[in-house]
């Protein structure tokens, strides 16, 4: 079967998403309409509703897979939410959006080890194997024998996906249109797309992401026993091609079948990492898409090193003056810290922040007991939902950039946590990583 042409510029790429946008935005619309026919039964109702949303997000994932870039980075980010936002019929097809994106033609493949090698990929290994074994947003992933003998994983960059990225944020109101789709109630998503934007286009420089690696690998690997990070080929990497060690092991939901002490383990190791990243080296892996781990019941294997964060000391000591806030139940200390970092600014939403510190309140106070206790049962999006019933977000500011990824590592820890049900000690990790913190600022100071 020929594959279809890659499409980089603004006006092709432009075409397809409003394409998308109009027929997703179809079945939502008869979507809405058979709700109102009120002789139908509520069950026939209920049914009718997950077919067009299925529909929806049928066309909106095909365009995902094909165009990869932004949009299909907005894909992977929608599938870490579990089933906690979208009905699990409909979550299920972003998790399987990696698995169904198109490969690039060899044609492509050669391109790309030409202009960063001046020759093909069997020149410059034993064995390459041209079918990837992963595809995504930036790039795919090929198996590889390098001439000496070592088993390594290749990513290999799209050709002119810099450009269809840059074309996707030209084409930035059907970006909107179609997370309103998908999140009618969302508040402003500027500042995140603008934050997204900026760390695609990073995530772009292979040679950045090695970089990456090889930091984790000496700051993060070294203090948590149970990370891994795998080596890096320098000589056989590029802005465009990066080469791994390869490394084995369970994917995410295979490791539903270990048992509770070994996810007790796991989730213990997740939850140590995320801590020491974000307060002692203030540097965090922020992509916690399934896709980026591998397990073993005994260690956590990190593989894309694409998307980092790094967090200012002022936005570090806000962030910890409003954890604290809550866990004081001090309002006045919460207020002046969240607003520091941009949400809800104006004093006329004074109301509106008292709600959201009840609310931030009764979703964090359960990790405040000491001792080893899983994740507090409630979905916190349904917590927020009722917020958002209270109150319209829509249209408002968005806060700081760096929330984008903070919450995106959030909320990637919060799924795995969950689906294991792992014990966690949350307090001890914290308070160590809290001191960390305090400690190196004074001796900054």
């Amino acid at each position: 079967m020929k594959q279809k042409k890659f499409k980089s510029s603004p006006l092709s790429r432009l075409a397809s998403f409003s394409k998308t946008v109009a027929i997703a935005g179809g079945h939502l619309a008869i979507d809405r309409i058979e709700k109102r026919v009120e002789k139908i039964s509520k069950k026939k109702k209920e049914i009718d509703e997950l077919r067009h949303k299925v529909a929806a997000a049928r066309e909106i994932i095909k365009q995902m897979s094909h165009l990869k870039g932004a949009l299909m980075k907005l894909g992977q980010m929608i599938s870490i939410t579990e089933d906690l936002i979208l009905p699990p019929e409909v979550s299920k097809l972003f998790k399987e959006l990696q698995k169904s994106a198109p490969p690039m033609s060899d044609e492509d493949i050669d391109k790309v080890f030409k202009k960063s090698f001046g020759t093909k990929p069997e020149e410059l290994f034993k064995n390459f194997e041209r079918t990837p074994i992963a595809a995504a947003s930036i790039g795919q992933v090929h198996k590889a024998i390098t001439k000496d003998g070592d088993l390594v994983a290749v990513k290999v960059q799209y050709p002119k996906i810099v450009n269809a990225i840059k074309s996707d944020f030209k084409n930035i109101n059907q970006l909107k249109k179609l997370l309103l789709l998908l999140f009618p109630k969302a508040p402003n998503v500027d500042n995140y797309l603008e934050e997204l934007k900026r760390t695609l286009i990073l995530e772009c420089d292979y040679k950045r992401e090695a970089s990456n690696i090889i930091w984790f690998r000496k700051n993060l690997m070294t203090k948590i026993d149970g990370i891994y990070v795998p080596k890096v080929y320098s000589d056989l990497s590029s802005e465009q091609v990066l080469t791994l060690e390869f490394m084995e092991g369970d994917d995410f939901e295979r490791t539903k079948n270990y048992s509770n002490q070994q996810k007790n383990k796991l989730g213990q190791i997740l939850y140590d990492a995320h801590m020491t990243s974000l307060f002692k080296l203030n540097k965090m892996h922020t992509d916690p898409q399934n896709g980026n781990y591998l397990f073993t019941p005994e260690k956590i294997i990190l593989l894309d090193f694409g998307s980092i964060r790094e967090f200012p000391e002022d936005f570090i000591s806000h962030y910890i003056d409003i954890i604290q806030s809550i866990e004081n139940q001090n309002f006045n200390l919460y207020q002046k810290s969240i607003r520091y970092l941009g949400y809800l600014e104006d004093e006329r939403d004074t109301p509106l922040l008292k709600e959201h510190f009840k609310l931030i309140s009764d979703l964090y106070l359960p990790y405040t007991k000491s001792g080893l206790h899983p994740i507090h049962p409630q979905n916190p999006f349904k917590m927020v939902e009722g917020f958002m019933k209270k109150v319209s977000l829509k249209g408002r500011k968005a806060p700081r950039e760096e929330f984008l990824l903070l919450d995106r590592s959030n909320l990637g820890l919060y799924t795995k946590l969950k689906y294991w049900r792992s014990e966690i000690d949350w307090l001890t990790s914290k308070q160590n990583a809290w001191d960390s913190f305090k400690e190196e600022k004074i001796n900054i100071n």
